[in-house]
């Protein structure tokens, strides 16, 4: 028989150090609930599961969401897929709010066998989402590893006495270093708007808080908040996206004494780099402790295909409609990348990143390093796109103190296939209209 994910959960060597007896919990958006009441509804749904069963739960669904949480993985040997059946594409039988069932006629080929599982859309997916699964009864490693190896050297004064994030709870990013943590140690979770970071300023005034975001919605909230806004005790880790030099800036001046840093890694390796000096748009920093980081393939340039393994990563992928794939001792990133001098790791690109425009092969993340490096410029897409007559360009959207004309000029050092005919700008002030509501271009 397998264990259950939570096996030791919530035994009095997880209360933090100076808060016994402290009441913890999540609080999202109105709604609170105390870890321990969320702990105890789980475990009444519980009869509801069956072990061996596969199970969706919809992350969107606030409260709830937690509660089924802990009712599937109290249960051994369960796959719980912390996504909707809608994005899996997959009919579920709802049991309980947020809880759906998953048929067990083959479509979900994933089986627990003796150790439960657990299964993350990668953040990219959309029609047919790529989902990422590994061991569910490794979460307490996670949880642990993310304190010590990621949010120790943030901290001097201790380890964070609550956590924040303003992203979906389906971000695998906000799964794994938001929720697991704060439920295995007993922290306070609070998941707040987008477009409202006033729980963050709330907690800061007496809390250590690490609080998990991302480039775009950060400098939104920096230009929405009071004019220098005390965030001497929350340390804001930004992944998803570049960290740009003017991104820094803006969040330094206006959330005073924040410690920032830039956090690379995607839904199937789990955080993988961490970069407490960002904004020099020249690497992702060095590789998180505990977490084995490597090339393969290099070429004479030492750039090679990322891989990784340890705490967080996935044992195997699997898309619906297809059989998962096989179980790995590490996974294969979708980034190409190379180690300057310093041990840091540098990004060369995505294994997908090459497009075909006019016969001519171009890689769009490589245009958007060099409009990067464009003083003024705070983020950056390049994408192929077609013109109704049927030809394909480049066009570029650019968020930052710069014109077209500008950028234009700057892209005239590229090859002339590689120069976006079509570019848009707006000012941060004006970002709002071209990001989406998870802060991607």
């Amino acid at each position: 028989m397998g264990r259950p994910a939570f096996q030791r959960f919530l035994t009095p060597r997880h209360l933090p150090a100076g808060r016994a007896g402290a009441v913890t919990g999540v609080r999202w958006g109105g709604d609170f609930a105390a870890w321990d009441d969320l702990l105890t509804a789980g475990r009444d749904l519980a009869a509801q599961v069956r072990p061996g069963g596969a199970y969706a739960i919809d992350p969107t669904a606030g409260l709830p969401a937690l509660a089924a949480l802990f009712a599937v993985a109290t249960v051994p040997d369960t796959v719980l897929l912390w996504a909707s059946p809608r994005t899996l594409g997959v009919t579920g039988r709802e049991i309980a709010p947020a809880l759906h069932a998953l048929p067990d006629d083959g479509s979900v080929p994933l089986a627990a066998q003796e150790r439960p599982l657990w299964g993350v859309c990668t953040s990219g997916s959309s029609g047919a989402p790529k989902v990422a699964v590994g061991p569910a009864d490794e979460w307490e490693q996670i949880a642990l590893h993310a304190e010590a190896a990621m949010y120790a050297d943030a901290f001097p004064a201790g380890p964070p006495e609550a956590l924040a994030t303003c992203l979906p709870l389906g971000f695998s990013a906000a799964f794994f270093m938001c929720v697991l943590p704060a439920l295995y140690l007993k922290r306070d979770l609070v998941v707040h708007p987008p477009h409202d970071w006033s729980p963050l300023y709330d907690l800061a005034r007496d809390r250590r808080v690490l609080a998990l975001g991302v480039p775009a919605l950060a400098a939104a909230a920096c230009l929405s908040a009071p004019a220098a806004t005390d965030l001497g005790s929350v340390a804001l880790f930004l992944g998803g996206g570049h960290l740009s030099a003017p991104r820094v800036e803006l969040i330094r001046r206006h959330f005073t004494g924040a410690a920032v840093s830039n956090l690379y890694g995607t839904a199937e390796t789990g955080a993988i780099a961490l970069d407490h000096d960002p904004g020099h748009n020249r690497h992702v920093g060095r590789p998180i402790p505990g977490k084995s980081v490597w090339l393969t393939g290099t070429d004479e340039r030492g750039i090679g295909t990322v891989a990784v393994a340890g705490p967080g990563c996935c044992r195997r992928t699997w898309r619906p409609g297809s059989p998962p794939s096989a179980p790995a001792d590490h996974v294969t990133g979708t980034d190409y990348g190379r180690f300057d001098a310093d041990g840091n790791l540098c990004l060369e690109g995505r294994l997908d990143g090459a497009e075909k425009l006019a016969g001519v092969l171009v890689r769009p993340r490589e245009i958007e390093r060099h409009v990067l490096a464009l003083d003024g410029v705070s983020d950056v897409r390049v994408t192929v796109e077609t013109a109704p007559t049927g030809l394909e360009f480049l066009a570029a959207t650019v968020v930052g103190s710069v014109d077209a004309d500008t950028v234009r000029a700057h892209c005239a050092a590229l090859p002339e296939q590689h120069r976006p005919s079509r570019i848009s700008c707006a000012s941060e002030q004006e970002a709002a209209t071209v990001y989406s509501a998870h802060g991607k271009l």
